[in-house]
């Protein structure tokens, strides 16, 4: 990705060096307690064509190396062993699979909620109003996990 979008996005792009790139990685995670089997975030959607390379572009996704549900699979997990999905924020790279996942209680902001297009009844809206956590300016805690924001 270029140094104006890595640093800024849209928004200060002038302060930046276009010219300058950085490698990155989009991570998505399994966590199994044992007792049920929960995501962080699920990936780009499966049918997203892949992306020619262009040095131009501010960011580009790579070569994709296998769609999320079959790594998943592989991984040992069938979509019907997943509980809970935490969402991290309603980009397509992190919600792209999320309609693979019909039995699975989806976190994410009241707000996200709201823009992520998504005919389902699964969601479970957080409002992120227990206060600050460590350096986290919101949160909302349960007994058995904590959501920042």
């Amino acid at each position: 990705m270029s140094q104006p979008f890595a640093f800024g996005g849209e928004e200060d792009a002038e302060n930046f060096d276009a010219s300058i790139k950085y490698g990155s990685s989009l991570q998505n995670f399994v966590i199994d307690t044992g007792d049920e089997v929960i995501l962080v975030d699920t990936g780009m959607p499966a049918e997203l064509p892949v992306q020619p390379r262009d040095d131009n572009a501010p960011i580009w996704m790579g070569d994709k190396v296998k769609d999320y549900v079959p790594a998943l699979k592989e991984a040992g997990y069938d979509i019907e062993d997943i509980s809970k999905i935490l969402v991290t924020h309603k980009h397509a790279d992190h919600t792209g699979e999320l309609k693979q996942f019909p039995n699975a209680e989806i976190f994410m902001s009241k707000t996200e909620e709201d823009e992520v297009e998504l005919e389902t009844d699964n969601i479970v809206p957080v409002e992120f109003d227990d206060g600050e956590y460590y350096n986290f300016k919101n949160s909302q805690k349960n007994s058995r996990w904590c959501l920042l924001y």
